[in-house]
């Protein structure tokens, strides 16, 4: 099974970032986007895991629920991955002001090393993708709407919970699955 752990998105924050993806579409780059209705904030990717180690999983996430409390978080911003000089990813920002949301992931991670789960090596930075670039036709066109667009206010969204999904590779894009949702 393909496993991630995410916090959900609002539809009416989705229905903005689709509105974004509108206007980017009109231009002339390749970019594949990310169906709107599927976003969401990716707090760890796990992999390839077998079906029995889900039990670790969800028992990693309960305890760092217990330890949590509902929050909110501000999705605003625009930027690209890795960089401006070699865009790969389009995405959003997500922001919150008491860090409980990176104390959460920290959470996680110690939580899930416990369970036997590999660390990760790189650096989390919350953000939402939007799109990701095969082809730039108009890269100076891209980074003037990123930069005008670096401040933009999508919506504040609650967390409240933590969700473990199956994601499955398909043809027309990937479908998730909620495997289990678990209360902060």
């Amino acid at each position: 099974m393909r496993v991630f752990i995410a916090l959900s998105i609002s539809s009416s924050i989705k229905e903005k970032i689709a509105e974004i993806q509108k206007r980017l579409k009109e231009r002339e780059d390749k970019v594949r986007w990310v169906n709107p209705g599927i976003i969401h904030l990716t707090l760890k990717f796990l992999g390839e895991i077998r079906e029995e180690k889900l039990k670790e999983v969800f028992k990693a996430v309960e305890r760092v629920a217990r330890e949590s409390s509902p929050f909110l978080m501000n999705i605003e911003g625009m930027g690209l991955f890795p960089n401006f000089s070699r865009p790969r990813i389009i995405w959003v920002g997500v922001r919150e002001e008491e860090e409980k949301l990176q104390s959460l992931v920290s959470s996680l991670e110690k939580e899930l090393k416990r369970e036997g789960f590999p660390e990760e090596k790189r650096e989390w930075r919350p953000h939402l993708t939007v799109g990701r670039i095969k082809f730039l036709k108009e890269r100076e066109k891209l980074m003037d709407f990123i930069q005008l667009e670096r401040e933009k206010r999508f919506g504040e969204e609650k967390v409240r919970d933590i969700q473990i999904m199956e994601s499955r590779l398909t043809p027309g894009g990937p479908i998730y699955t909620v495997l289990k949702r678990v209360l902060l």
